[in-house]
């Protein structure tokens, strides 16, 4: 009555059927709207460049200088730097994390330098100081 092809398939029907079946969570009896509440410690803010993300792309755009020796050997891309951003928001341990050369490490670390204190890192209520990174690019200026 079955072919050899309708058995295979049957076979793979009742298979699947009793896989559902052996992998199925066990009812812990507690219901449906039940949560385990736990004191974890709250998630830290991250700093902030005061006035947010366009306006840090903003001072960043304003007061980076493409260096001439990149401009000679038509050198464009990031400079990654990493800091630390204190309690007070001062940033400290400024320094290149993936260099680029030709006098671009070097502006980047100034601009970083020249950057406003910033909104520190906060767990809960109390004010952390925080590892941050920034990218600098770098590229040929828009011709007026």
């Amino acid at each position: 009555m079955f072919t050899k092809a309708h058995n295979r398939y049957l076979v793979i029907a009742i298979l699947c059927l009793f896989a559902g079946k052996c992998y199925s969570q066990a009812d812990t009896g507690l219901g449906k709207n039940h949560f385990v509440h736990r004191n974890l410690p709250p998630l830290p803010l991250v700093p902030a460049f005061p006035g947010g993300k366009d306006s840090l792309a903003a001072f960043i755009k304003k007061h980076t200088r493409y260096p001439d020796s990149a401009k000679k050997h038509n050198i464009t891309g990031t400079v990654e730097v990493d800091f630390i951003v204190k309690k007070d928001g001062r940033l400290t341990n400024i320094h290149v994390y993936k260099p680029l050369g030709y006098g671009c490490d070097k502006e980047a670390v100034r601009v970083v330098k020249k950057m406003p204190r910033w909104i520190p890192s906060k767990a809960g209520k109390d004010t952390i100081e925080t590892d941050y990174h920034v990218n600098i690019p770098f590229s040929e200026p828009e011709k007026k």
